[in-house]
């Protein structure tokens, strides 16, 4: 509980555009081409042939004379040439049979299984009650990273786990809810939801940059601080409560370890069934800390309430001197309080 509550004036601040959302999508195309082309053989030509004919001019020679006959006398037969004996044939070695090697049967290569990694983000959304959304965001390749969701002009970021995935629970800000997964790499993931109920509840939205300590609180029908009915980020009230129409409920959005990152808090109030008459006062308060004393800081509220357009408002807080640390700067103007009637 806080030991002092010393409130200053809100007069005076000074409003400006302060936060912007933005994801880019590109996506490109490669083409390839080849040439190729085929040399054709040339045929052979066979070389001429000449045929040699006789010369013109040649003189012919005379016949030769006859030789005179020569008596010749009878040989004596030849003895006949002795017979060879043909060898006895020699006996061929014997030759032991050798076995065939045995046969080499080649073994079927084992089929190893590998997990490629699906390096696309995908992203699925469900209705939950009190037009609530759950967000479930996988991305294998990107195991604890900053991801940034935006929904309405609402943005906040969160860290995917070890494996890549993120399950958040979001308060929808309109009945066709369309929610965008940017990782900051011009690669994202989107996903939609028809949240039918969403006119039965108003809503209030806070959010900022950074670790600043600052803090949306809903006193209900008239209650005091840490009374029952004062709903903030240390009491963020009941879920049944705001789906029987009794109560509101808080639900803080972001990482505070992501340095400098996108953080909201979000106040849903079921108006469409609410069970009394009053009212909701609404109030946005900023505690003086060593790292914001004597420097702005810079935050944006967004209202949504049935059938009227999203109320936005864009605020710089210059913060008090730092002899204010532990103090809280509280401001009435960044949103309307709630009037209601019983249903």
């Amino acid at each position: 509980m806080r030991t002092k509550m010393k409130k200053y004036a809100t007069a005076g601040l000074t409003f400006s555009a302060a936060l912007g959302i933005g994801t880019a999508m590109q996506y490109g195309d490669a083409l390839a081409s080849r040439i190729g082309g085929d040399d054709a053989p040339q045929a052979m030509t066979q070389p001429p042939v000449r045929t040699a004919t006789a010369a013109p001019g040649m003189i012919p020679l005379p016949k030769a004379a006859p030789e005179p006959a020569v008596a010749i006398e009878p040989v004596a037969a030849t003895p006949s040439a002795p017979v060879l004996q043909t060898p006895e044939a020699m006996p061929l070695p014997q030759i032991k049979s050798v076995e065939a090697a045995p046969e080499v049967v080649a073994e079927p290569e084992e089929e190893i299984e590998v997990e490629i990694a699906d390096c696309n983000p995908k992203m699925a959304a469900q209705v939950l009650p009190i037009a609530m959304v759950q967000i479930t965001l996988t991305d294998t390749c990107r195991p604890n990273e900053a991801v940034t969701i935006h929904h309405r002009g609402m943005m906040f970021q969160n860290l995917t786990d070890d494996d890549g995935a993120l399950v958040v629970t979001v308060p929808a800000l309109a009945r066709n809810a369309l929610f965008v997964a940017d990782f900051g790499t011009g690669l994202g993931a989107a996903a939609s939801a028809d949240v039918s109920d969403i006119d039965q509840y108003d809503r209030a939205v806070l959010q900022w940059q950074g670790a600043e300590d600052i803090q949306l609180h809903a006193l209900e029908f008239g209650a005091a601080y840490f009374e029952d009915g004062h709903i903030w980020n240390g009491a963020t009230g009941d879920l049944a409560a705001a789906e029987f129409g009794t109560g509101g409920v808080l639900t803080p959005l972001g990482d505070p370890a992501i340095s400098d990152g996108f953080m909201a808090e979000v106040y849903t109030f079921p108006s469409g069934s609410n069970a009394r008459d009053g009212n909701v006062a609404l109030s946005v308060e900023a505690e003086v800390t060593a790292g914001n004393c004597g420097r702005q800081v810079a935050a944006q509220s967004l209202q949504v309430v049935p059938g009227k357009p999203t109320d936005a408002t864009d605020l710089v807080m210059s913060m008090p001197d730092c002899d204010a640390v532990g103090e809280f700067l509280v401001l009435n103007n960044m949103f309307e309080d709630l009037t209601l009637a019983a249903r």
